[in-house]
């Protein structure tokens, strides 16, 4: 079995050092499709979708409204720490 060659000072895999994890894309479930659907018409959530759909309508949502707030005062969209939901 092959080892992986550490970089003595951080410990990390020389060869890839501090790379960011990439997931291959993949298309969205049915209840994910429908939450997104939701969140770009503005409606509300169905809580019996998934969580991996409530994480995509927190996403698209969120994203939004940081949108909306550069738009408003004319700056880049910025990451905020607080939520912003419309619902």
């Amino acid at each position: 079995m092959p080892q992986q060659h550490m970089d003595d000072r951080s410990g990390q895999s020389a060869s890839h050092p501090q790379e960011p994890i990439v997931r291959a894309p993949r298309d969205l479930t049915y209840d994910e499709k429908k939450a997104a659907e939701a969140a770009f018409r503005g409606e509300p959530f169905n809580p019996a979708w998934s969580v991996a759909a409530a994480a995509v309508y927190e996403g698209i949502v969120s994203a939004m409204c940081r949108m909306q707030v550069a738009a408003l005062t004319d700056m880049e969209a910025i990451p905020v720490a607080e939520e912003c939901l419309t619902r």
